[in-house]
């Protein structure tokens, strides 16, 4: 099948597909090997329908090429809306030269990578977080698929991919159940997102507002951060880093830094930030009258979160993506074979595990060994 490609002219430093794609953002995107492109679903347009947007990048000069199939209005429209979707108002290059490198030594021995912050649908960022859980980032592309197939539209078949929508939160709440999703081995994640879906669903009937994105955006309509984050914590299985990561890749709140484990250990180790314990109480005091966050909140990432705001201001969260993608490296999400590439961390992790099982059957064969002996 052909395709009418129009062109972005870029530099790969200000956006490269490679590393943001698939790189912890958006588990949705599909990378074909052969053809060297990108594909997803996504709603565009005023119509807010769904249609197959296929991106490309040439390697040399980083000339983005950008077409869609689908019911979507006509091509200017796909550009305005990947112009918006990659925050290409922002300029990567001006932040690390007037912003982060005058504040930070680490920046100055960066340089732009094309790594950007996406402006995602908020619902698919909530429900994608929630799958992120304790989990890799394989295992989430796997379960974002998997709801879009098994609970989702069906968009298009092309060259023998099969594309969804991304199932609404009624869609969730009224084609699939807990069980459901245990099968398809989201584990107690199951639960979560079944709740959350109900609760959505419930809260924008009661605002008579039909779409998700729609009430998610309105959380922040002269509403402070600590406020918006209050709300969304209000439902299962949000705590406050998937609250953060819906705030800063949902709802273009550029300073807000989703702290994890990685972002925690960047922060200890190459800042040397930690919470005393005055820093605790403040904080608990904080957040007496706002009673999701004072139950889900832990005082310790929470001020990890504010030094980092305050150190690389406004736009803190995308340099957390800048630090966070070194910290990984490389990228994980799913191609055309249905192979799920694997980043560098997943597959250190997993070899670690590998040797660690492997240490414990010596040992528990030693074991065997010594009672063997011991009766002999």
């Amino acid at each position: 099948m052909s395709y009418k490609f129009g062109k972005f002219a870029i530099n790969k430093s200000e956006l490269c597909l490679a590393n943001v794609l698939q790189a912890g953002q958006s588990f949705r995107w599909i990378w074909d090997e052969k053809l060297n492109q990108y594909s997803t679903t996504m709603k565009i347009g005023m119509k807010k329908k769904y249609s197959v947007v296929i991106l490309r990048q040439n390697e040399e000069d980083g000339l983005l090429e950008f077409a869609a199939v689908g019911d979507y209005d006509d091509q200017d429209v796909l550009r305005t809306h990947l112009t918006h979707y990659f925050r290409l108002d922002v300029s990567l290059k001006h932040l690390f030269d007037n912003v982060w490198i005058p504040s930070d030594n680490t920046f100055k021995k960066l340089s732009p990578q094309g790594i950007r912050i996406l402006a995602q649908e908020p619902w698919e960022t909530l429900v994608s977080f929630i799958c992120s859980s304790n989990n890799n980032i394989s295992r989430i592309t796997r379960m974002c698929n998997s709801l879009c197939s098994n609970f989702g539209n069906l968009i298009t078949t092309i060259n023998g991919v099969t594309y969804y929508s991304f199932p609404t939160s009624e869609e969730l709440a009224s084609r699939a159940t807990e069980a459901n999703l245990r099968e398809l081995g989201f584990g107690y994640r199951a639960k979560y997102i079944i709740e959350t879906a109900k609760k959505l669903a419930k809260d924008k009937a009661e605002c008579n507002i039909a779409c998700d994105t729609e009430y998610l955006q309105n959380l922040c309509k002269d509403a402070q951060y600590e406020d918006v984050r209050e709300c969304l914590m209000s439902y299962n299985g949000v705590g406050p880093k998937v609250a953060d990561c819906v705030c800063l890749m949902g709802l273009h709140m550029d300073g807000i830094v989703p702290v994890d484990v990685h972002v925690s250990r960047i922060a200890k180790r190459d800042y040397q930030i930690s919470a005393s314990k005055n820093h605790i109480k403040d904080l608990r005091a904080r957040y007496n009258d706002l009673p999701n966050t004072r139950k889900k909140i832990n005082p310790e990432l929470d001020h990890i979160r504010s030094m980092l705001l305050k150190k690389w201001g406004s736009y803190a969260g995308w340099a957390q993506g800048v630090l966070f993608s070194k910290e990984i490296g490389g990228t994980s999400g799913s191609t055309t074979t249905g192979e799920i590439k694997k980043r560098k961390w997943d597959v250190i992790k997993e070899t670690e595990k590998l040797v660690t099982k492997q240490v414990k059957m010596e040992v528990n064969l030693s074991e065997v060994h010594i009672k063997e002996a011991k009766i002999d």
